[in-house]
């Protein structure tokens, strides 16, 4: 098929095209998801709402590093995997060239970048949208962890789980990844504003996916979804 122009990545610049389709074959992305003029209203709606149950009103000390209260975004699962992505592909790599900022900011941005290279690999393949609520809920959870955790940077009333996954530094004894990686831009200050950027990214992940549901059921009752050749 052409490429559609439910799409909001439709152009009819053919490099633009080329470029979208490589990246999305199959019209799988969320920019495809069949909006209507409604569909903007519900997704401002519950990112809102999804905003004000779980981003906290002030950050708390907990015995462990995260936000403790009950809360999608965190649980066991997802921050054990998230942490050892975060350790391991992300400071043992980085910080071998020198404990610079990137070496801090390493861990959050591989813990990120490895859900969204899954999620781009799975548009590579037919049925990939099965994937989508899955990836784009892994992906919301590294944004929701960022996002604590630089709201603290500046305070530091978290107490902070060592790399070695079982000791844990009291609150305020230690600076967190993102004390270094914010102080490097000078922006420390606003440590609590880039903070609730990242929640707010989180929840409106979130909720894209719940709405890649939504996506996957129409898809599974139409057959209209076909490779683009025009490439």
């Amino acid at each position: 098929m052409a490429f559609s122009r439910d799409c909001l990545g439709y152009s009819e610049d053919p490099f633009l095209r080329r470029v979208y389709n490589f990246f999305d074959p199959y019209h799988q992305s969320v920019f495809c998801y069949g909006y209507r003029w409604f569909s903007f209203f519900i997704i401002i709606g519950l990112t809102y709402i999804f905003c004000k149950i779980y981003i906290p009103p002030e950050m708390l000390s907990y015995e462990k590093g995260m936000y403790a209260a009950p809360c999608i975004f965190n649980n066991s699962i997802t921050y054990f995997f998230n942490y050892i992505v975060h350790e391991n592909l992300g400071h043992n790599l980085f910080c071998t060239f020198g404990q610079n900022w990137f070496c801090y900011f390493s861990g959050n941005f591989i813990e990120t970048l490895v859900p969204i290279i899954i999620y781009l690999f799975s548009l590579q393949l037919r049925g990939g949208l099965f994937f989508s609520p899955l990836l784009l809920f892994w992906i919301s959870t590294t944004f929701y962890e960022a996002g604590i955790y630089a709201s603290d940077a500046e305070a530091s009333k978290l107490a902070l789980t060592m790399s070695d996954m079982v000791s844990n530094a009291a609150a305020g004894t230690v600076k967190g990844d993102w004390y270094y990686t914010l102080t490097h831009f000078h922006i420390l200050k606003h440590a609590e504003t880039v903070g609730f950027i990242l929640e707010v990214i989180a929840c409106f992940i979130f909720v894209m996916a719940l709405y890649s549901v939504i996506a996957y059921i129409k898809h599974l009752t139409s057959s209209d979804i076909q490779y683009d050749a025009y490439k």
